[in-house]
């Protein structure tokens, strides 16, 4: 069976990112934000646009097409203040309010792709539908949907994975707050780097960790605060605590070794649980 072509995903991403999310009161818990401290790695991401502005080969300046000395001025009065605010928010973690309000935002954007993919899923022209209603049943969830670029089975458990982890992801990066957007990457990758006494970003390897979302101190996501895994259960045994499965139990504990923080955190549409935490 050809792999599932039908579903344009970019048609309901922007169902997950609606704008009017409201987080509903949040519990008071105790700061997890603690205090960036050992000898780590510094990792910078992309300085966005503001990398491809021409720089004067004598003078190292930015230069602005046809500014005027006025534009020129004011041009170098927001370089500096822009580094000034730049070293202000170095190396700074999350607050416990801040955390809380990433927390609900990724329940709430987990709980909404789930929902969002189960019925744009079903609206195919082949006229398929669950025969649950809304959610597939086991029998469901292995059947064979594809191919992948290695020529391995995808189940339907697989490809709705795949399509709900796309849409909490992009729910995420519309909902959380500018201002909180160099604190977080999505899928990072880890190697172990002895030479810091850490972790190093990398791109490939066995032997590595690949946690769904990380957050971590600004523009370093060497420095990780919290570490979140994302899942979708289809099966019937794991839809209401996904630490049921022992493999899940596993990468929590894997996960973990990348912060003392605060524990390590498994989210899906019945809510988020923590390792070892009821």
């Amino acid at each position: 069976m050809a792999r599932i072509g039908w579903l344009h995903l970019s048609a309901f991403l922007c169902i997950s990112c609606s704008t009017t999310f409201q987080p509903g009161p949040l519990q008071a818990q105790p700061s997890r934000s603690g205090q960036l401290t050992g000898a780590r790695s510094r990792f910078d991401q992309s300085c966005g646009p503001a990398c491809a502005t021409p720089v004067s080969a004598s003078t190292g300046e930015l230069i602005a097409p046809a500014a005027t000395r006025t534009g020129q001025v004011l041009g170098k009065v927001v370089q500096v203040a822009e580094a000034v605010q730049g070293l202000n928010t170095l190396e700074r973690a999350l607050t416990g309010a801040e955390l809380d309000l990433v927390e609900a935002t990724l329940k709430a954007c987990v709980a909404q792709a789930h929902a969002d993919i189960n019925e744009a899923y079903q609206q195919r022209d082949d006229g398929f539908r669950f025969e649950n209603g809304k959610f597939p049943n086991d029998a469901e969830c292995l059947k064979v949907v594809g191919f992948d670029e290695v020529g391995d089975e995808v189940s339907l458990a697989q490809e709705l994975g795949k399509l709900k982890h796309a849409a909490a992801f992009a729910c995420l990066k519309a909902r959380l707050p500018p201002e909180l957007r160099e604190n977080f990457t999505v899928e990072p990758r880890y190697k172990p780097d002895p030479d810091v006494n850490g972790v190093a970003l990398t791109d490939k390897g066995v032997d590595t960790l690949h946690p769904d979302f990380v957050v971590h101190g600004t523009r370093n996501a060497t420095d990780v605060q919290c570490v979140y895994e994302i899942k979708f259960p289809c099966f019937a045994a794991h839809k209401l605590d996904p630490r049921n499965s022992r493999w899940v139990e596993a990468q929590l504990k894997a996960y973990q070794k990348l912060s003392i923080r605060c524990p390590a955190a498994v989210i899906s549409p019945a809510g988020l649980f923590q390792l070892g935490i009821p």
